[in-house]
């Protein structure tokens, strides 16, 4: 019970700082630019493959949970370039089982 206050708390806390990111409330300008400092609590530290590291905390148990709607609907990973997206994106598809994959996309590509 307890634990669920702190998670909650600090999922609120982590919402607001975003939101404040995203309306420039945060930094001092500097030609147009802005420095953000980020929270200890959103670093990810000690890994050797950012890709897995980022993967991994976002999505903890990926291969038990990645046909859980409400598991992939309530996380997300922000990233800077499209190359970070894909990089992300192709690590996560070559994660998960080919035959699970394919049985996801072609009941996909039939209810849509």
């Amino acid at each position: 019970m307890v634990m669920q206050k702190v998670q909650k708390i600090q999922k609120k806390n982590i919402s607001e700082w975003i939101l404040k990111v995203g309306d420039e409330k945060l930094g001092e300008g500097n030609d147009g630019y802005n420095d953000v400092e980020i929270p200890n609590e959103l670093l990810i530290s000690n890994f050797t493959d950012t890709v897995e590291a980022i993967v991994q905390s976002t999505y903890p148990n990926l291969l038990q949970n990645f046909q859980d709607v409400d598991f992939l609907r309530n996380r997300a990973i922000l990233a800077s370039t499209i190359q970070v997206v894909d990089d992300i994106n192709s690590y996560v598809l070559n994660l998960i089982p080919r035959k699970s994959l394919i049985h996801i996309l072609f009941t996909k590509k039939i209810i849509s």
